[in-house]
């Protein structure tokens, strides 16, 4: 990124949160006057840019955004699109349902403009006339891959409201925030012009949109780690441990740091938006959004899940960002863009989420055993696993990992979990190969030199397999064959084993009863949620739906506590409410399908296996 050459522009590359106090007594006497300076002094910069946006909030109220966009028409016809999706959320989300007033004028008059499909609209202009574009955005669906605005806020992904020319992706783009009144802060990592931290720039489309932009009244702070600053604005939340904040997640990004070796940005921001529900992370090149419930510095429990979830948007800077498959990136807004290696991308980054936890002591070891044990079981548990492999997995979730139903636990698989798995796995086959010398840091970083550095792209299929052949030799094809393109079940006491654990199925010990239906309660009523293809539930006949009224001739306030009381091969006898019709069902209880993994240190354990646990835990042997 190059600031513009042009004399009368100063650029300051400012990637922080700056707040602004604007007088509630004098609004308009003050926007003029920032409008008049700005336009003396950033006229040429302005000029400059091929795309040229400028951000309206008359009434924050209503949801809308307001947007004017200033081009030069390339040629007679422009061709504005708008995206469908988001990157790092796999889903096609249809963002341009949401815009309106679409109208297009050269010189203040309207000229002709037509859709061409559900995301493309053209626009009669003449090549090399001066275009003005005015539309709104309607914002009111609050996530961390989507935009929200009400009276306090603007959460914005670029993605949702940013219109882009094709001819003119890789161009400058430019910003102009006018905020609603009473907003004094912006978080973004958009660098500022001529320290204007209303107006920005980006240096093409894809690095605009990859910068999500919060206003309102938040309070941030930074601090440095890596040899860089390190911004966190806290929106929604006045009171949060702010020093234990500076010293746990500056644990996490050093710890991160050092599987790479290389730290790509000059700065950091995290967006952590606190509300009710929650809503997880969605990582950026240079920044991240977080979304948490408001009492998550409250308990242990969450707070380790909160520094999970920054580890995990943390790691991405790398891994997806800059280490990704050839198909993330340069990105085509206008479709699914396909890749059978969200199982790297997404699981490998959810594996270290947790294990950057156990390295920096924010996770303690029995815990973090916990972790993989029953990151094991939820595999070997999984029905889907047995149907998907998770290289299809990764290339269906664009219409099943986001568009689940009922049925899905029956044919499909986390790329989520069994990547994570799988990270583990690999890791410790690649200690062991290596007899303790090298794992998967190892192999995360020679691919990170190899392709971000070296080539400047992602890797291909046939590249990847190859990068992990070469370190792990004839294990890795038996690996990708088995479990990455194949469903064979994962022998994880075998990985285990070489790190000097042992792996033991408890389930076998005193088998736990089961039926194969979950339940959700609506209301006073227990119905069907789901049911797992061939258990008892399914056998005897119970549908999604169904209402429970008897089981073995009595009201149960709570199936799943009945459950709990029961044997392997008692009898049962269950009563429907079936579209308005009682159904009577028989069957017998089945065991519980999914293993029930103890993970503990093997006492007779080697030297070599002793060393493996230690890089692959975390903690000494």
């Amino acid at each position: 990124m190059r600031p513009p050459k042009n004399w009368l522009t100063v650029t300051f590359m400012v990637l922080a949160v700056t707040t602004i106090n604007l007088s509630k007594k004098q609004p308009m006497r003050i926007g003029l006057i920032t409008l008049a300076l700005s336009c003396l002094m950033h006229f040429g910069s302005w000029a400059q840019a091929a795309m040229q946006y400028n951000l309206r909030f008359p009434k924050p109220e209503t949801r809308y955004v307001e947007v004017s966009l200033q081009l030069t028409a390339p040629s007679d016809t422009l061709d504005l699109r708008l995206p469908v999706w988001t990157p790092g959320s796999y889903l096609i989300r249809e963002f341009p349902r949401n815009l309106d007033g679409f109208v297009a004028l050269i010189n203040g008059k309207e000229v002709p403009s037509y859709k061409t499909s559900k995301n493309a609209w053209a626009v009669a202009a003449g090549a090399g006339q001066k275009v003005e574009i005015r539309y709104r955005v309607y914002c009111n669906e609050y996530s961390v891959r989507t935009s929200y605005i009400d009276e306090e806020q603007a959460a914005l992904v670029g993605t949702t409201y940013l219109l882009f020319e094709p001819r003119l992706m890789q161009k400058r783009h430019e910003l102009r925030i006018e905020p609603a009144l009473g907003w004094k802060n912006i978080a973004t990592s958009l660098p500022e012009i001529g320290g204007n931290t209303w107006h920005r720039y980006a240096a093409d489309y894809d690095e605009l949109v990859d910068c999500p932009i919060q206003l309102g009244n938040f309070k941030s702070f930074t601090f440095e780690a890596t040899g860089i600053p390190h911004t966190l604005a806290m929106v929604g939340q006045d009171q949060f441990p702010e020093a234990k904040l500076r010293t746990d997640i500056g644990k996490i990004i050093e710890a991160s740091y050092a599987v790479f070796g290389d730290q790509p940005n000059a700065r950091y921001l995290f967006i952590v938006q606190h509300n009710s529900m929650g809503g997880g992370g969605l990582e950026h090149t240079n920044s991240t959004t977080l979304q948490v419930r408001n009492q998550v510095y409250d308990k242990e429990s969450s707070y380790r899940g909160f520094l999970g979830l920054v580890a995990h948007e943390y790691f991405h800077l790398w891994n997806v960002k800059r280490l990704r498959p050839v198909a993330l990136g340069p990105f085509d807004y206008n479709r699914e863009n396909y890749t059978r290696h969200l199982w790297i991308s997404e699981g490998f980054t959810s594996y270290y989420d947790n294990l950057l936890l156990a390295r920096t002591r924010l996770m303690p070891e029995a815990d973090y055993l916990r972790v993989l044990s029953t990151g094991f079981e939820a595999v070997l548990g999984n029905k889907g696993d047995e149907v998907q492999s998770v290289a299809e997995s990764s290339l269906d979730a664009w219409i099943k990992f986001y568009l689940r139903n009922e049925n899905s636990a029956n044919i499909s698989v986390s790329y989520y979990r069994k990547g994570a798995m799988l990270g583990m796995v690999f890791d410790a086959a690649l200690l062991n190969h290596s007899r303790g010398r090298f794992g998967l840091d190892s192999l995360m970083r020679f691919m990170y030199q190899k392709y971000h550095h070296g080539l400047g792209r992602g890797f291909t299929d046939a590249e990847l397999e190859a990068d992990f052949r070469q370190h792990l030799g004839p294990l890795s094809d038996t690996l990708f064959r088995d479990h990455i393109h194949g469903t064979k079940p994962i022998d994880f006491a075998r990985f285990a084993a070489m790190a000097g654990m042992r792996l033991e199925d408890t389930s076998k010990r005193k088998p736990m009863a089961f039926w194969g239906a979950s339940w959700s309660r609506q209301a006073d009523k227990q119905v069907v949620n789901a049911l797992r293809e061939g258990s008892t539930a399914w056998e005897m006949g119970l549908q999604y739906g169904d209402v429970l009224l008897e089981i073995n001739g009595k009201a149960e306030e709570d199936a799943d506590r009945w459950l709990r009381s029961q044997q392997v091969g008692d009898k049962i006898k269950i009563k429907v409410l079936r579209r308005g019709k009682e159904v009577e069902l028989r069957g017998k209880l089945g065991a519980y399908p999914a293993p029930q993994f103890q993970l503990s240190k093997d006492p007779q354990a080697t030297d070599l296996q002793k060393r493996i646990y230690e890089k692959l835990v975390g903690y000494p042997f």
